[in-house]
């Protein structure tokens, strides 16, 4: 038992000296993503997002959710193909991810409020009707908004949806251990300081990809990760995980019963959604 307190002494003596180091600086592929974009005051926080002006004139807007842990930069190497398809593409960091503020002291990061956020920020921009691209966290986004969509709740027209691997049904959805360990409401507080070693971050994010990323990208992740501390966030953004199922009957269920034109893009290889997803799905 001795070894156990000593372990666990040492443990946080570590974590809190790490907390004290400054966060590494952005890569330059990072400083140029951020530098695309601008940020707008969504209460007390400030959103990053970005607003490129698409070549196909009659296609209307796609906004796009990203995933955990990461940020808008996920889709860097496709934004010039969505710019040939759509008239407009919106990307943002949501709450507590990339370039947005990344609220600590206890901050409750919910769904409703993630949703909330994409709203007025379309709005913001004068839009009022779009096309929707998710991916991973961004797909229960998107499942809020298109419930609020078909029960006459919000001021955004959905014109299509696209979702891809994420956790749509908690029957399939399989988190990985290190997502439970950082759930947890007491450790979850202490393990992500460790991710200030770029090793430890690359096998804990790594683990989640079909095909792994270079070590230039995973670079990008990682000081994009860390900038404004956004790595001490993941223990309470975690907590949509418990949301999926709580309103499991109201986000499965608009999928359900939405007129929407839906499509859905599965990778396999995925560890978090294996292949029992796509059975499911059908």
């Amino acid at each position: 038992m001795g070894w156990l307190i000593y372990t666990a002494i040492l443990t946080v003596l570590i974590a809190a000296t790490l907390r004290m180091l400054p966060n590494p600086p952005l890569t330059d592929r990072a400083k140029l993503w951020r530098d695309k974009g601008t940020f707008f005051k969504f209460g007390k926080h400030d959103i990053f997002y970005i607003d490129e002006k698409g070549r196909h004139p009659d296609k209307g807007t796609v906004l796009i959710f990203h995933g955990f842990p990461t940020s808008s930069y996920d889709w860097i190497k496709v934004l010039d193909d969505l710019k040939s398809e759509f008239s407009q593409v919106v990307l943002y960091d949501l709450l507590g991810f990339g370039f947005s503020d990344k609220p600590m002291d206890g901050y409750a990061f919910t769904m409703s409020e993630q949703t909330d956020i994409g709203e007025a920020l379309l709005l913001k921009l004068g839009i009022t009707e779009a096309h929707i691209l998710a991916h991973d966290y961004g797909d229960t986004v998107a499942l809020e908004l298109l419930a609020r969509h078909n029960k006459g709740e919000s001021k955004i027209k959905i014109l299509s949806l696209c979702l891809s691997n994420g956790g749509i049904f908690p029957e399939t959805n399989k988190p990985m251990l290190i997502q439970w360990i950082l759930k947890n409401p007491v450790i979850g507080n202490v393990i992500p300081t460790f991710f200030y070693f770029k090793s430890i971050f690359k096998i804990s994010l790594g683990r989640a990809f079909g095909l792994r990323p270079s070590d230039e990208e995973f670079d990008d992740f990682f000081t994009i990760k860390l900038h404004k501390d956004g790595h001490m966030a993941d223990s309470r953004l975690l907590n949509y995980i418990s949301e999926r199922s709580i309103n499991r009957d109201r986000w499965v269920g608009a999928l359900q019963t939405t007129k929407v034109p839906v499509h859905m893009i599965y990778g396999p290889a995925d560890v978090i959604n294996p292949p029992a997803f796509i059975q499911f799905y059908k």
